[in-house]
């Protein structure tokens, strides 16, 4: 220490030169937070993999943003004008600007119901903006430009916007907060001290090391790309003011009690570091280990509080080489205009605090436990991440969206992108199937508005894309076709039942008649003959001929008698042939529809095989192919048996024509036969009569007998021919009838198999079975949806998923992780099972920063109360008072912890604590309150040559002043937090203070204390009782 006061004044030159060069070239950290924004994520983690495959999707980088125009009255038609113009502009513009993907709906008329709201006072236009290495500042001046002449007014929201303004709120609260920690210090230190040198002389030392610890942390986050946030530069002010101005007060409280002894200058100066100076030395240690193990986390916004390692390097060499110049320097006018050069005042208030602790050490602890509980039992968090709710509606990011979220829907200005890779094209049904499915998957979400997709481009089923829609007519098809062949069953049925083999004898007997008519008529034509020859002999046979004339006509009028029963015959099954020909050409009109039907099932059937290909081991799905392969088999094979039967009843129907005409025209002839026997025997009576007049009428009846026996022979030739043909009809009609109950069998098989058809294709139609035919698959609008939601090689596809609630909700949070997990299962074992997917988007970004800060919360919290412990054991050297401490420590954070839960529920209104709050309340109440434990356990190691309970009490009474001085100092700069108006600052500070506040007033002067004599007190107790019973022993044996 000697030589650094003999070196001072070079000393003092390297400080200013390094805070100069260091403060003159220090990069803009502000703009480099602007121009990265705050991207504490890994990037593995789900939101930044669907981030750049959403990048390589479009080929270029970008985040979603809105512009909002709106006027509270309706916008008019020259606002819409305006606004028109405008957007034009900014599209003419999008290289300048850096945007794309741009959805406006002057351009899209078809997205105008997504844009312009309902009350006609809202217009919303969204794209992709990419940075390019620009700041938001001039990012938003150019959107100025673009939108001079825009009539309306106007908000520039969404991602990039909100962050940009919570970050210039954040620099905004720091800097007042740096403004009005200067104006604390200074007034507490004049108050402290009765001093107006010294918080001057402080305030420089911090201020010099801040400047240079600040100016080498922009240098390494500009260099090395270090993590940096909007509570990066605010943790670097108020630790180092607080905990410099702390360790100032120790080491000039110090500096003042050794002047008041009547040392010297450099003797108190030497003193001071020999003692204080060491306290600080380790305090600083505990401080510089516990950011320090900030290295090790993953999350950057934990990491990024690392620069106040660096700076607790930078101030404990300020103070082991620049505050000792000071020292010297001013001596005792450092406390000027106060004359008096004494030490601080010993602290009675923790002395007494102290005191009862160590005289009832188990009442006290047990008391404190107690009250412990119920802090412990309301200190959980609800964390918020809801910038949002933390900014309010004062910037105009936070205005434009509460404008959407009231005229449209809360999550459709930031909505949620799932994003898919696979390593073969997606544009093909299986792939499509599984697509469509996840999109059923999602919608099904509390929480989840709507889903947007290739298979549903505007978030609802397109039902030609659906089995049941495709199999509707086939089905309806298959219904008419399997009435019909029942109906021609049935008829067949009928026929089958009612056609039986006629009985032909009655025309056996006809043929018989004829003959013997026709014999008889060759008798009377011998008979004439005979007469015609003995005419002239005599008269004498003319009496016989008229007997047997009248024989002859008997026999006659009988075979007429047949004839025309037969005829009748004939006729009736005529008729019956002929309405049997109707229901012949019913069926086979009918079959080719049929056969038709049959085709496109079985077209149908191949298609779903070729779909399902699990299909193929399923013996119903096996049986039913191969029975609509029998029924077109069957039915073709009934069609040439119709065929074949229809000419048949031609040839059938020729012969019954024949036949009835042949029968016709022997009626005809029987009815002049008759006639004429009737005449012949008139006439034979006449004969008789006039024999002996002439033979010339005997000449004229062989002449016409002759005729007539050439009729009968003709009438008896078509009789046979008649026979013949009624044969072959009866043959016919056997066969026909085995025809028509065969075809009724088949078209019974038909009718079952369009049954189970039927059944299979309705078991379809309720599963709702995703298959795009290939012909939609190359229709230009469904083209216009595959290039909308995928790549250009079709191997990534996006899913836009609009949520119910704000995008930086903690509902959006639960609705996210839902939506993962969703993803998860539907794509697992399908053909997408090995594909590459995230969520991207404001609500997954804030859910895996959420999910990953209280990963990195745990790991490091472990890390930074194991560094600190190690420390507390190298300094302490004593096990169980670390051990102690430690625990003051975490019971004093969760003390903040359920104190932020009551600031935030019941004074702030929000719905939860703000995200960084509980970490960084941590990280400040263990790195500094380590340092007032160490304050009073190296003043206590001093006492050792006093009792445990004397040593801590001593030891309370001397530092307790110094550590409430410091803990007024410390909360102090924290409460200037406060008038930011930041929920997040205001919240931190009520934290940090209340943990001081409790760990300085409740648990280092009475808990530790406590638990540091508990063990000798246990001690006494037991041999108290050791020496009462060994007395009472003693008494029992002298009476006896």
């Amino acid at each position: 220490m000697r030589q650094i006061i003999k070196w001072r004044w070079a000393i003092l030159v390297l400080w200013l030169v390094a805070t100069v060069l260091l403060t003159v070239f220090q990069p803009d950290v502000n703009a480099i937070l602007q121009q990265r924004g705050q991207d504490p994520l890994a990037e593995d983690s789900p939101s930044k993999v669907a981030g750049a495959l959403l990048n390589k999707m479009t080929g270029q980088s970008g985040t979603s943003d809105i512009v909002v125009f709106h006027e509270e009255n309706k916008l008019t038609d020259d606002d819409m004008k305006s606004i028109e113009s405008g957007v034009m502009n900014m599209k003419a513009k999008q290289s300048e600007l850096g945007i794309t993907e741009v959805l406006d709906p002057f351009s899209m008329p078809e997205a105008k119901s997504q844009l312009i709201s309902e009350d006609g006072t809202t217009v919303m236009v969204s794209f992709s903006l990419d940075k390019n290495g620009r700041d938001m500042e001039e990012i938003t001046d150019q959107f100025n430009q673009a939108l001079k002449d825009v009539k309306a007014t106007y908000y520039l929201s969404g991602e990039d916007f909100i962050q940009n303004d919570y970050i210039k709120a954040s620099t905004a609260g720091v800097e007042k907060s740096a403004a009005l920690t200067v104006i604390f210090i200074l007034v507490v230190l004049i108050v402290m001290f009765r001093s107006i040198v010294i918080p001057f002389v402080s305030l420089l030392a911090v201020g010099i090391s801040y400047l240079c610890s600040m100016g080498i942390a922009a240098q390494i986050i500009d260099k090395m790309n270090f993590p940096v946030t909007s509570v990066t530069q605010m943790l670097l002010v108020l630790i180092l003011f607080g905990i410099g101005t702390d360790y100032n007060i120790l080491l000039f409280n110090r500096f003042k009690e050794e002047l008041s002894h009547g040392k010297s200058v450099d003797e108190a100066i030497v003193v001071s570091y020999r003692t204080a100076g060491k306290t600080i030395v380790y305090s600083i240690l505990t401080v510089f280990i516990a950011f320090a193990g900030l290295s090790f986390s993953d999350f950057g916004i934990y990491k990024s509080a690392n620069v106040v390692a660096i700076g607790t390097v930078i101030l404990v060499l300020e103070i082991l080489t620049l505050t000792p110049f000071l020292m010297k320097t001013l001596g005792p006018k450092l406390f000027w205009p106060s004359k008096k050069v004494a030490g601080h005042k010993e602290s009675t208030f923790w002395a007494k605090l102290t005191a009862v602790s160590v005289k009832h050490p188990i009442i006290v602890t047990v008391i404190i436990v107690i009250l412990m509980i119920p802090v412990l039992l309301t200190s959980g968090q609800k964390l918020s991440f809801d910038q949002l709710k933390e900014l309010g509606n004062g910037y105009p990011s936070t205005k434009g969206f509460s404008i959407v979220a009231d005229h449209f829907s809360r999550g459709q200005a930031l909505p949620t992108t799932v994003v898919i890779e696979d390593d073969k094209p997606m544009d093909n049904t299986d792939t499509l199937g599984v697509i469509d499915k996840l999109t059923e998957k999602l919608k099904g979400i509390d929480g989840v508005k709507s889903v947007s997709s290739v298979t549903q481009p505007q978030s609802e089923p397109v039902e030609d894309f659906y089995i049941s829609s495709q199999t509707e007519t086939v089905t309806d098809g298959i219904s008419a076709s399997k009435k019909g062949v029942d109906q021609i069953k049935d008829g067949l049925d009928q026929i089958g039942g009612k056609l039986t083999t006629p009985d032909f004898s009655s025309a056996n007997q006809l043929v018989s008649g004829t003959g013997q008519v026709k014999q008889g008529y060759d008798q009377i034509t011998d008979a004439i003959s005979q007469v015609s020859g003995g005419i002239k002999q005599g008269a004498s046979g003319a009496s016989e001929l008229s007997k047997g004339i009248a024989k002859l006509e008997a026999g006659m009028n009988t075979v007429s008698t047949n004839t025309s029963k037969i005829n009748q015959g004939l006729s009736e099954l005529s008729k019956g042939y002929a309405s049997l020909a109707g229901g012949y050409e019913q069926v086979s009109g009918q079959i080719p529809q049929i056969q038709q039907g049959l085709a496109g099932m079985n077209t149908l059937i191949g298609n779903l095989g070729e779909s399902h290909s699990e299909l193929a081991e399923d013996p119903n799905y096996i049986q039913l192919k191969q029975t609509g392969e029998g029924l077109v088999t069957g039915l073709a094979q009934l069609d040439g048996g119709l065929k074949e039967l229809n000419a048949n009843y031609g040839k059938l129907n020729a012969s019954f024509a024949q036949a009835s005409g042949g029968l016709g025209q022997i009626a005809a002839a029987q009815k002049q036969m008759a006639a004429g026997l009737a005449a012949l025997e008139q006439g034979a009576d006449q004969l008789a009569k006039g024999l002996r007049q002439g033979s010339s009428g005997s000449q004229e009846i062989a002449a016409n007998m002759k005729k007539l026996n050439a009729a009968l022979g003709s009438v008896q030739s078509g009789q046979q021919q008649l026979l013949s043909g009624l044969s072959s009809l009866s043959g016919g009609m056997s066969q026909l009838k085995e025809g028509i109950d065969q075809s009724g069998n088949g078209l019974g098989d038909i009718s079952d198999g369009l049954g189970k058809t039927n059944d299979f294709l309705t078991q379809l139609n309720s599963s709702k079975t995703f298959f795009i035919p290939r012909e939609a698959l190359e229709n230009e609008d469904f083209q216009q949806a595959v290039d909308a939601f995928m790549s250009k090689d079709r191997t990534i596809t996006k899913l836009i998923v609009i949520l119910n609630d704000d995008p930086y909700s903690p509902a959006a949070m639960d609705t996210i992780e839902k939506i993962n997990d969703e993803v998860s299962g539907t794509l697992k074992g399908t053909v997408l099972g090995n594909a590459t997917f995230g969520a991207a988007g404001p609500s997954s970004t804030t859910y895996d920063t959420n999910k990953a800060q209280i990963s990195s919360f745990n790991s490091t919290a472990v890390i930074v109360i194991v560094s600190v412990f190690v420390v507390l054991l190298f300094v302490i050297r004593s096990f169980w008072p670390s051990v102690f401490i430690v625990l003051s420590l975490v019971a004093s954070y969760y003390v903040a912890m359920s104190a932020s839960k009551f600031v935030t529920t019941y004074i702030i209104g929000a719905e939860g604590v703000s995200s960084f709050v509980p970490f960084f309340s941590f990280i400040v109440i263990v790195a500094v309150g380590v340092d007032y434990s160490i304050f009073l356990m190296e003043r206590y190691k001093e006492n050792g040559e006093l009792s445990p309970g004397e040593g801590i009490v001593r030891a309370a009474r001397s530092v307790g002043g110094v550590i409430i001085s410091a803990m007024v100092i410390l909360g102090g700069t924290f409460a200037t937090l406060m008038p930011s108006g930041l929920v997040l600052l205001i919240e931190l500070a009520a934290a940090v203070i209340v943990g001081l506040v409790v760990l300085c007033f409740i648990l280092l002067p009475m808990l530790v204390p406590a638990l540091i004599v508990l063990p000798e007190t246990l001690s006494r107790g037991r041999s108290r009782k050791q020496q009462m019973a060994h007395v009472s022993g003693k008494d029992s044996t002298l009476d006896s």
